[in-house]
C-alpha cells in the first residue's frame, strides 16, 4: 500500500483541526444543536479527506467547509421538510395515525403488555398465540390441551386480562 494516503490524511487532519472551532460556533449556529452541529463537522471532514485523496483539495479549505456545513444544514431542512409534507398529506388521507392517536396505542399497549404479566404464564401463551391469529385447535396442540378446554381457557385468560387491565388503569 502507498504510503502517500497517510501523509495527505495527516494534511486534512491538520487543516480541519486548525479550522475545527469556527466550523463548530458556524455549525451551532445553523443548526441551534450540539450533536447536530458535531455531526454536520465530522461530514466535513469526510468530505474534505475524500475530495483531498482524490487531489481536489480546497484552494481556501476553511471558506470551503464553512461552504459545505451549509449546504448539509440546508439540505437536511429540506429532506425534513418533505418528511414532514409526506406525513401530513398521508396523515389526511388516514394512512398515516395522528400523533395523539399514536401516542394513545403506544400507552395502550404498553398497559396491556404490564397487564399480560399478571396472568398466569399458560393464558398468556394462549392469548399471545390467538392475537397472532391461531385458532383453538392449534393452540391446544401447542399447550397439550382439547380445542375445547383451549376456548375454556381463552375465556378465563382474556377475563384475566381484563381485570389485571382494571388493576393498573381504573379509569
Amino acid at each position: 500500500m502507498d504510503a502517500q494516503p497517510h501523509a495527505v490524511d495527516s494534511d486534512v487532519t491538520a487543516v480541519f483541526l486548525a479550522n475545527l472551532p469556527s466550523l463548530e460556533r458556524y455549525a451551532r449556529s445553523l443548526t441551534r444543536d450540539e450533536e447536530a452541529a458535531a455531526d454536520i463537522c465530522q461530514e466535513v471532514f469526510i468530505k474534505l479527506l475524500v475530495i483531498a485523496r482524490d487531489g481536489r483539495m480546497p484552494d481556501v479549505p476553511g471558506a470551503w467547509m464553512h461552504r459545505v456545513a451549509h449546504n448539509l444544514v440546508v439540505s437536511a431542512a429540506r429532506r425534513r421538510n418533505t418528511s414532514e409534507r409526506t406525513v401530513d398529506r398521508l396523515s389526511e388521507t388516514g394512512l398515516v395515525p395522528s400523533t395523539e392517536d399514536a401516542v394513545i396505542r403506544r400507552e395502550r399497549d404498553a398497559l396491556v403488555r404490564h397487564a399480560l404479566t399478571g396472568v398466569r404464564p399458560v393464558q398468556r401463551e394462549a392469548m399471545i398465540l390467538a392475537a397472532q391469529g391461531y385458532g383453538s385447535s392449534e393452540i391446544g396442540d401447542r399447550l397439550g390441551r382439547t380445542a375445547e378446554a383451549t376456548r375454556t381457557l381463552l375465556c378465563r385468560a382474556r377475563g384475566e386480562l381484563r381485570a389485571q387491565m382494571l388493576v393498573f388503569d381504573p379509569a
